[in-house]
């Protein structure tokens, strides 16, 4: 069963807040410069940062996960989400 688009409708980046949209078994990220990738395991989105895909936005490599902030140790994007 999928997620139901009213669930998805209110649901949100664990880092960023933005939207997410549905893609096959992965829920991604709306926002470009954040774009972390959860998995849906069992029709259970799984919204940790830790184990969502952090792809970098320039070159695609695992970006690491730091201290509210995410690093590609390849070309040193570096994108951190301040609350306002």
């Amino acid at each position: 069963m999928p997620i139901p688009k009213d669930l998805l409708d209110i649901m949100a980046c664990a880092l960023c807040k933005s939207d997410l949209r549905l893609e096959g078994e992965q829920l991604l990220c709306t926002n470009a410069e954040c774009g972390l990738q959860y998995s849906v395991q069992d029709d259970i989105p799984i919204m940790l940062i830790d184990e969502a895909r952090r792809p970098c936005p320039k070159c695609t490599m695992q970006r690491d996960w730091t201290d509210d902030e995410l690093k590609c140790q390849k070309c040193g994007a570096t994108f951190r989400y301040v609350r306002k």
